[in-house]
């Protein structure tokens, strides 16, 4: 594979090549931060330099540097692979890749193939595309209401706070606080319904979680808990609770963190192979090393490692 260094020249392409047209909506850069924290390699501190790139337009200039800094680093069939592999897990991102990103990107292949200069000017219609579905799919027009914002960045955060509003027992602290143990709630819910169903020992392990760790009551955990797993059901935007968490979490908290998730795991039967993987996946977005995973998983017993 690749170093970390060319998967971030890579990312920064992308992101200059989504600012082709010098302009791009909140919500669009948005959508841009979703495709791009899916790329698990890239670290904290990584992440926090293609922020800036993603802050104001990149200019004709700097964008052509930053393509031939790519095309540099291609120098073996391996790097053109992983090229087209990343742009096609960013463009399959949200689920569906349709006939015209899927032309693009026979597109690209054949520039990448014969290292072409031309890759740029495919690339940016690509990569509009796909940052154009994302923000269109989390802009749906069944999610136009009051607190759309919230809504959408934090699901379980909108009910939660939906609940307070019409007199409905709700939780005692500040919105950052309550922002952050929803979108903690939304990822323990993501290991519980790894069999596409929750059970009552898993809701009862995030309660205690949440009892641990945020110091609710018993009543108030079990709410979120509920809410966190009615809703992950439903369907919660995965890259939308991992960038969230990833943001308003020191690398501390998230190392702390990857050992609750694997408390969810073990607590219906023994940790399968599948929960294992899942955390490992949200441990890659969360910017968590293999050490920390390491590290996290071996605070289960032996005797409870049945998928290890």
């Amino acid at each position: 594979m690749p170093d970390t260094e060319f998967i971030v020249a890579l990312a920064k392409l992308v992101i200059a090549a989504a600012w082709a047209d010098s302009e791009l909506t909140n919500e669009e850069i948005n959508a841009l931060k979703d495709l791009l924290f899916s790329l698990d390699q890239v670290t904290g501190k990584q992440w926090a330099e293609l922020e800036l790139y993603m802050d104001s337009p990149v200019s004709a200039e700097q964008t052509q540097q930053l393509l031939l800094d790519v095309l540099s680093r291609i120098k073996s069939e391996q790097d053109k692979h992983f090229v087209l592999d990343t742009l096609e897990k960013l463009v399959a991102a949200d689920g569906v890749v349709t006939q015209q990103e899927q032309k693009l990107l026979e597109n690209v292949k054949d520039a990448v193939s014969a290292v072409d200069t031309g890759l740029l000017a495919r690339l940016s219609g690509l990569l509009r595309t796909a940052v154009t579905t994302r923000a269109d799919t989390c802009n749906a027009p069944t999610q136009r209401q009051a607190g759309l914002d919230d809504f959408i960045k934090n699901t379980i955060y909108h009910e939660l706070k939906s609940r307070t509003q019409k007199g409905k027992p709700g939780i005692d602290l500040s919105d950052e606080e309550l922002r952050k143990l929803c979108l903690a709630a939304g990822l323990l819910s993501q290991i519980a319904v790894v069999d596409e169903e929750i059970s009552d020992p898993e809701k009862q392990a995030i309660s205690r979680v949440l009892v641990d760790r945020w110091r609710l009551s018993v009543p108030q955990a079990e709410l979120v808990a509920e809410i966190s797993c009615h809703r992950t059901l439903k369907g919660l935007d995965y890259f939308r609770l991992a960038r969230g968490f990833f943001e308003c979490t020191t690398l501390d908290e998230r190392r702390d963190f990857l050992k609750c998730l694997f408390q969810i795991a073990n607590a219906c039967g023994k940790t399968s192979y599948e929960e294992i993987e899942q955390i490992r996946k949200i441990a890659g977005s969360l910017k968590l090393s293999h050490r920390d995973f390491i590290d996290a998983k071996l605070t289960i017993p032996d005797e409870d490692r049945r998928g290890f």
